[in-house]
């Protein structure tokens, strides 16, 4: 055992996902050595201090702001930091800090993701070295304060665990069809505009003449994120579209999840701006047809194929509140309406597709074929 991982651990939050699909496979190769959950506070003395603090490899997947923990009361060889930037911004200062690790090797979530990583690092006057023969993985050089240090970015995408069709449920939805309804599906945990969640609202009202009566969009929001939608709303002079509900995010585990998700049409990811976006991925692992960008994050693979429909892409890049300078792809209203429309005229198809898929989808996507190129540099 050589690994030590420091993550979140609370809550079924994208972070924590991240953390328990890592935690999961490290636990099976053998590796783990010891879990510092960096999310919560007290508890026993055990607790304060999991055994690894001498593990030659750290593993995070935490807040970037919280990246120094690795070095309270441990010491490490090698450190490997997730970095997930969802538009062209990627903060300096914490990219730095990153750096100061000792042997620091980044994990990005998507070659775009790298890609960005990789022009960040040059404007921070970072040299990149040419590649080995066979190196999947990027090597920079950078001149310290005190020395030269040589560390690496490697894309590790992330994964799927848990989640599986419910046939059932999946069998009340094909005849609520029948019956004149449609239930779109939206999640949203960020008061940012990189969502898409305003021009969703948007595509609705363009959208909701070509639909059934009984048609409805189902926004599952966290405060901020609902806050903020109605905010936009306002200062455009609108208010929520007719059968638009806004619901709370709950905290549910993937089997409960799968289920949720079985009871929706479509599952809605218009995303500008995603680190990796796991929403999609769920709901195709759970036989759930989706409608989705295939931008930034959402370039690594696992929104694309069977069951899935994408947005038409536009090329043109606009600024988007993610940081100083950021800038994100264009979705356009007008187009997410399109794609949401053609999956309703063809919805049984992309349902049977879905399912039949779903599994497949699901082992392809796992944590442990995602993570076996990591597992093996750590071994």
């Amino acid at each position: 055992m050589t690994v030590r991982l420091y993550g979140r651990d609370v809550g079924h939050g994208s972070l924590a996902v991240v953390t328990r699909g890592f935690k999961q496979v490290l636990e099976s190769a053998g590796l783990l050595e010891g879990f510092v959950a960096i999310d919560r506070s007290g508890g026993s003395e055990e607790d304060e201090s999991p055994p690894g603090a001498q593990a030659r490899d750290a593993v995070f997947t935490g807040n970037l702001n919280m990246v120094r923990v690795m070095l309270k009361r441990a010491k490490h060889l090698r450190h490997w930091v997730t970095v997930t930037p969802n538009s062209t911004h990627v903060p300096r200062e914490l990219l730095a800090e990153v750096l100061t690790l000792a042997s620091p090797r980044i994990l990005s979530a998507s070659t775009w993701g790298t890609t960005v990583i990789f022009d960040a690092l040059k404007e921070m006057g970072c040299e990149h070295e040419p590649p080995e023969p066979d190196q999947p993985w990027l090597t920079f050089k950078y001149e310290g304060t005190d020395s030269t240090k040589r560390f690496e970015v490697h894309t590790v995408r992330h994964g799927v665990s848990g989640f599986a069709p419910v046939a059932e449920e999946i069998a009340k939805t094909r005849a609520d069809f029948d019956r004149g309804e449609f239930r779109v599906v939206h999640f949203s945990t960020t008061d940012g505009e990189r969502k898409g969640t305003l021009e969703l609202v948007q595509a609705w009202s363009k959208l909701r003449r070509d639909l059934p009566e009984q048609a409805r969009l189902l926004l599952v929001l966290d405060h901020t994120a609902r806050t903020a939608l109605l905010e936009r709303l306002l200062s455009k002079g609108m208010r929520l579209p007719d059968r638009v509900s806004l619901l709370p995010r709950g905290d549910m585990d993937p089997v409960m999840m799968s289920k949720l998700l079985c009871h929706f049409h479509v599952l809605a990811s218009p995303s500008r701006g995603e680190g990796f976006g796991l929403s999609p991925l769920e709901a195709r692992a759970s036989g759930v047809p989706i409608v989705t960008t295939d931008v930034t994050g959402h370039s690594a693979g696992h929104c694309v194929g069977p069951g899935a429909h994408l947005i038409r892409r536009s090329y043109d890049l606009a600024p988007i509140d993610d940081g100083p300078a950021a800038v994100a792809p264009i979705v356009h209203p007008s187009d997410i309406a399109e794609a949401l429309h053609y999956v309703y005229v063809n919805w049984k198809a992309f349902s049977y597709t879905a399912s039949y898929h779903a599994a497949g989808i699901a082992e392809e996507w796992s944590w442990d074929k995602q993570l076996a190129p990591l597992v093996g540099h750590l071994r």
